[in-house]
């Protein structure tokens, strides 16, 4: 009894294991998944020297960076951010480097003018 109760347990591991893998190959294959767009990449300056300035509304970075590229008519497929490695060692002027980087996924048509904007292919 024992074994067919594990046995039977096993099983449902597998399934559940085989459909979990199978979902994101099928989001992508549908259109929907992360294959669309383009990924561009900002990298944030001292002084909130950033096109989208100082973000004192929300404390999550990236909510202003997504409302900045929203903003400007591009669509935002996905924000992420890219934290700065401890052991970096930058100046600070305000045209230097804070280590972090923004990155954001837009649709093809609006890549060539974040490019003009300062972001940077990925």
């Amino acid at each position: 009894m024992k074994r067919k109760v594990l046995f039977q347990i096993f099983a449902l591991g597998l399934f559940l294991n085989a459909v979990a893998c199978q979902m994101p190959s099928e989001a992508a294959e549908e259109g929907g998944g992360i294959s669309t767009g383009q990924w561009v990449v900002y990298a944030e300056l001292q002084c909130n020297n950033n096109p989208w300035g100082y973000c004192n509304n929300n404390p999550d970075v990236k909510v202003c960076v997504k409302k900045y590229v929203q903003d400007q008519g591009f669509t935002v497929l996905e924000v992420g951010m890219t934290p700065a490695p401890a052991d970096l060692i930058t100046c600070a002027a305000c045209s230097c480097p804070t280590g972090r980087s923004f990155k954001v996924r837009v649709a093809e048509q609006d890549v060539a003018k974040l490019l003009a904007a300062g972001f940077k292919k990925q």
